[in-house]
């Protein structure tokens, strides 16, 4: 044990004399918790390709904006917020024909949602606008059909397509209310076959997909996490770096020898490596964690030390990458270019810039191999509140360093026949 600490000790000083390791080490925790605050434009951006979800808006004025051109994107006014409006909102998703964004936080009235949409033609994609009053659904029960308004926004073929959905669709809510003698509760049992119909397709697309369901609020705060977490992986990699050149430099100076005749064993050398590597990802970790009350005043999402757990998991996985590439390349000039290569395309493969969902399915399948992708999708279940997350990531982080340090073993193995 006590050439353990001796190797841990000396490694370290070596570590913190180097003013580029002590830049990473401190700084890049400090941007990540810059990125966490960052204010994105109020923009609903589609993180899933599901045909069959309405998606909530919280903010009356947001821009939505989307670069799929297969689907009307169509926003509703539902002051109703009723079984009925919600029926109708949800069969005008299920078309697959429209990508529906409902707002219902506030009453909005009809002047104040034309004006609204005149002024958001050219700031978003919306290609149309229904506009469903607050007295929906007791018109409806009262014989009447309803009063909604379509307002076209764009000149698109598909607005006659929604007119004509809309319009059948009221006349259908007309025909069963009248059957049913304008009875709420027996117009809601016949509507259930439509609504349970509509559930089997919704529960079929999020399987085949593997995707969440989000708000406008919970994309932006899953986009500010994948920018915070992409400085950190490049801390973490590069730091990594600093630790594989010391190991580099133990081989060329035939340190091992020296090491190995004094009976420490290879456990003994690959363990110290190991906590050099855990200890620096906890100062990393310790700053963000200092550093993140001060300068994020904004909800990102997820609790903060579900963040910092996630982060401590990403650390040792790809620090512990960074060695293994090192010691194997056993040059660190190449090490970084290596690393660097590796963190702009691990990045774009795990999402971290833009939504992956709607990409091709190797694409998203490939992406599982990332840790980063896996910080991703535990924030998104932890957003949506879906259990087992700890249990899941914490598995995967201990799979990754399993075989990342059964790497690391080969290469110091490796080093040592050298000698």
């Amino acid at each position: 044990m006590n050439g353990f600490f001796t190797m841990v000790k000396t490694n370290f000083k070596l570590l913190f004399r180097n003013k580029g390791y002590l830049c990473l080490v401190i700084l890049l925790p400090i941007l990540s918790a810059g990125l966490l605050s960052l204010q994105l434009d109020e923009t609903v951006t589609m993180k899933d390709d599901t045909s069959y979800v309405v998606q909530n808006i919280e903010d009356r004025d947001d821009n939505i904006t989307s670069i799929e051109n297969t689907k009307l994107l169509v926003k509703i006014y539902d002051n109703s917020n009723s079984e009925l409006s919600n029926d109708l909102a949800q069969d005008l998703a299920g078309s697959g024909i429209f990508r529906i964004f409902r707002y219902n936080q506030e009453v909005v009235d009809l002047a104040t949602a034309r004006a609204a949409s005149i002024d958001s033609a050219g700031k978003s994609n919306i290609g149309a606008v229904v506009y469903i009053p607050e007295n929906f659904e007791t018109d409806i029960l009262s014989g009447g059909s309803g009063n909604l308004s379509i307002m076209e926004i764009t000149d698109d073929g598909r607005n006659d397509l929604l007119a004509s959905q809309v319009n059948t669709y009221i006349s259908f809510m007309m025909q069963a209310a009248d059957s049913t003698n304008y009875d709420k509760t027996a117009l809601a049992s016949m509507l259930g076959e439509l609504k349970e119909s509509r559930l089997n397709k919704k529960i079929e697309a999020v399987e085949v997909g593997n995707s969440l369901t989000l708000t406008s609020q919970q994309n932006h705060q899953s986009t500010r996490i994948g920018y915070s977490i992409a400085a950190l992986t490049m801390g973490f990699l590069f730091c990594g770096v600093f630790i594989s050149d010391i190991i580099v430099k133990e081989k060329n100076n035939k340190v091992y020898n020296r090491i190995f005749l004094s009976k420490a064993s290879i456990l003994n050398y690959v363990v110290a490596k190991m906590a050099m590597i855990l200890l620096t990802v906890a100062i990393q970790t310790g700053i963000l964690a200092l550093v993140t009350p001060i300068m994020v005043s904004t909800d990102f999402g997820i609790p903060f030390g579900s963040y910092l757990f996630l982060v401590f998991g990403l650390g040792l996985c790809i620090s512990t990458l960074s060695v293994v590439i090192g010691t194997l390349v056993s040059n660190t000039m190449n090490a970084t270019y290596t690393v660097f290569a590796i963190w702009i395309v691990s990045n774009i493969m795990a999402g971290l810039y833009f939504p992956i969902t709607s990409a091709a399915q190797w694409w998203v399948k490939a992406s599982l191999l990332i840790p980063q992708r896996w910080v991703i999708v535990a924030s998104e279940m932890l957003m949506t509140g879906e259990t087992g997350v700890y249990a899941m990531y914490g598995l995967i982080v201990g799979c990754y360093l399993l075989i990342l340090m059964a790497g690391t073993s080969i290469g110091v193995m490796v080093g040592k026949k050298d000698y």
